[in-house]
């Protein structure tokens, strides 16, 4: 399955320990994917992607990029490909619509969430499509007719869940991250506020000393828990969270 991850913090930070250093850190994890990896984050209100067709685990620009970007919201995405050409620079997530970052985790019917689409949602895809650039596509047209986001968000994941075996989603606007869960693969979010940890693991002291001093708090999301000893959290199904960088979150069903 791909891997999904996101951070929304009170400050602008680097992704170093969860890519490189945590105990089940990214570039472990996506050695059993090989498709591709991107790291998509906001720069003066701006999305910037970096990506490519290539596995993370081997990759020497994950690591930089792991290092070196800075921001106070990050989405990465590690591949394992059931749609379109597996090792594709152009097909490797996270994708970018207007001032949006999305990615996908699961098998939609493209086809069908394809014909759905309306003009110029159906233009200029930057993949082949694949399954999940339509997804992204259909998710953005249904926010942006509706003219709610909650309710737009509804109203697409209740299509395109009529027969899709994992519809799981990070979706940002630059200002929230939107994590979204259905079907069986999981997804768990963290609130990292040093001053609400008690526990502390020799995986994780020099990391909290860290953000302790720099007065940093973030909320973490990722398909599979990073750390041992921090408080993470399972997604139920079917439920949207909605984070910000004040560090509140909020988490509401919106399918059965």
């Amino acid at each position: 399955m791909c891997r999904l991850f996101g951070l929304i913090a009170n400050k602008e930070v680097d992704i170093r320990f969860s890519m490189l250093e945590a105990g089940n850190n990214f570039k472990i994890q996506s050695e059993n994917n090989p498709h591709g990896w991107g790291i998509a984050y906001y720069k003066d209100s701006k999305p910037i992607v970096d990506k490519y067709g290539e596995i993370a685990f081997l990759s020497n620009r994950f690591n930089e990029l792991a290092k070196e970007a800075k921001s106070s919201l990050f989405i990465v995405h590690i591949r394992y490909a059931t749609s379109g050409s597996s090792n594709s620079d152009k097909n490797a997530h996270p994708f970018v619509f207007k001032h949006w970052i999305f990615a996908h985790n699961g098998t939609i019917n493209k086809e069908r969430i394809l014909k759905l689409l309306k003009p110029d949602y159906n233009k200029n895809f930057t993949s082949e499509p694949i399954d999940s650039e339509i997804y992204f596509r259909y998710v953005i047209q249904c926010i942006e007719k509706s003219g709610n986001l909650k309710e737009g968000i509804k109203i697409a994941v209740k299509e395109v869940i009529q027969d899709s075996n994992g519809a799981n989603f990070l979706l940002s606007d630059g200002e929230k991250i939107y994590a979204f869960r259905y079907g069986k693969n999981l997804l768990y979010y963290l609130l990292r506020d040093p001053a609400l940890l008690n526990v502390v693991s020799e995986e994780t002291k020099a990391l909290i000393e860290s953000k302790t001093l720099s007065k940093e708090k973030a909320i973490l999301i990722s398909t599979e828990k990073l750390t041992k000893s921090e408080p993470w959290e399972e997604i139920k199904n079917c439920v949207l969270l909605i984070c910000d960088n004040s560090l509140k979150f909020e988490e509401k069903e919106i399918c059965q």
